[in-house]
């Protein structure tokens, strides 16, 4: 993203130019820190953040309270952390899970070949959760290619699948990148130096 603030002096225009690093192109995704929401297919399916049928489970990441963010830095591997808000029971969760093997594809964001972690619920019962391979030998997505969102081609998606086998137990995820502090403590001083000008 670039941003560009102009502050007039008399006839002299001062141009700030400012890139934030953490912004991309339409369509690409990078490494980063992202805000993950649920999914919210329409008339696909139910809306959710992860559903674990083994424990008739379904989570919300963003409703209730919860908060769960997806970290990559661009190597091998990327982590889901946070919190889940249990759709059944209201109760907050935590969820850590690792994905290794993960490989970038193009700028379009990567894909992992395995992935394993917990979920703790509020007594801190823990239940592990293990990435499932599928006919691609992938066990998790994070594509910006807006999967299952009908006329969106570009919003960053993940999906995932989990052990048992043969039982729908998956992540299916939107997500939007959380911009640096150093990106925002800029556009801040900018909006000040604007404001400053102004008076």
């Amino acid at each position: 993203m670039t941003l560009t603030l102009r502050l007039l002096t008399g006839a002299t225009a001062l141009v700030l130019l400012l890139t934030a690093q953490t912004s991309f192109a339409v369509g690409t995704l990078g490494p980063g820190v992202y805000q993950l929401h649920d999914h919210g297919f329409g008339n696909l399916g139910p809306d959710y953040g992860l559903r674990v049928d083994a424990t008739n489970d379904v989570f919300s990441v963003d409703l209730g309270g919860a908060s769960t963010t997806l970290t990559w830095d661009g190597g091998v591997t990327a982590t889901i952390a946070g919190t889940l808000h249990n759709n059944a029971t209201t109760d907050i969760w935590t969820v850590n899970y690792v994905l290794t093997g993960v490989t970038a594809v193009g700028t379009t964001g990567f894909t992992a070949t395995s992935g394993s972690g917990i979920l703790t619920d509020p007594l801190l019962n823990v239940t592990n959760i293990v990435g499932e391979l599928n006919g691609s030998g992938l066990v998790f997505s994070f594509l910006a290619d807006g999967h299952r969102i009908p006329g969106d081609s570009s919003t960053a998606v993940g999906r995932g699948w989990l052990l048992p086998p043969n039982s729908t137990d998956d992540w299916l995820i939107r997500a939007e990148l959380i911009p640096e502090p150093g990106t925002l403590s800029l556009l801040a001083a900018g909006g000040l130096l604007i404001a400053r000008r102004r008076r």
